[in-house]
């Protein structure tokens, strides 16, 4: 008995060093002066918040989302992650430009209050979700032409939005419903 004890104390202590890393979306992203603050919900594993400012992007805000297997999204991810940022910042119009998807992401550009430009990166696997809010178009840009280098991103030079938007979905999730742990089973 002793030596089970031991045993799995010695697995969860390792798994927990081993996990602090996430396994997927976000291994590629490697940023300059990043903030990452943690979030925390019982459906979601090493979820966070993070701000950048660096020379090369300008401002970028990222949420990465990793769910517990026993939950589920109750809507459309991207679909939440959009209409907080546009409730959280009172956002008058807020209209879909472009939208360019490859692969397991989608490239977007709003255009808010009619006046100033935005773009939006969603990347996602089964249980991951990684959103990228993109002041400056930047970053979209060496994405998309990482993978087309036809691409010409016409809203570069056009008026960009710019905030310190910090919300969370995972946040937000206990007065949203965003997502939820699955039912173990249905009784009969």
């Amino acid at each position: 008995m002793l030596k089970y004890f031991i045993f799995m104390l010695t697995v969860f202590g390792l798994n927990g060093c081993i996990s602090t890393q996430n396994l997927g979306l976000d291994n590629n992203l490697k940023l300059e002066n990043e903030k990452k603050i943690s979030t925390f919900d019982s459906c979601t594993n090493f979820s966070y918040i993070s701000q950048s400012t660096n020379n090369k992007y300008d401002k970028l805000f990222i949420e990465y989302i990793n769910l517990d297997n026993f939950c589920k999204w109750n809507g459309l991810q991207r679909g939440y992650f959009v209409d907080l940022f546009k409730s959280t910042i009172k956002a008058k119009s807020f209209r879909l430009i472009e939208r360019i998807e490859h692969n397991n992401s989608e490239y977007n550009t709003y255009l808010i209050d009619e006046k100033y430009y935005v773009n939006m990166i969603y990347k996602y696997t089964v249980f991951e979700d990684l959103f990228i809010i993109d002041y400056a178009g930047i970053y979209t840009t060496e994405q998309i032409q990482s993978f087309d280098k036809s691409y010409n991103n016409l809203y570069l030079d056009k008026p960009r939005f710019s905030s310190n938007y910090s919300n969370s979905l995972v946040r937000m999730n206990f007065l949203n419903s965003y997502f939820t742990r699955e039912s173990e089973g249905y009784e009969n």
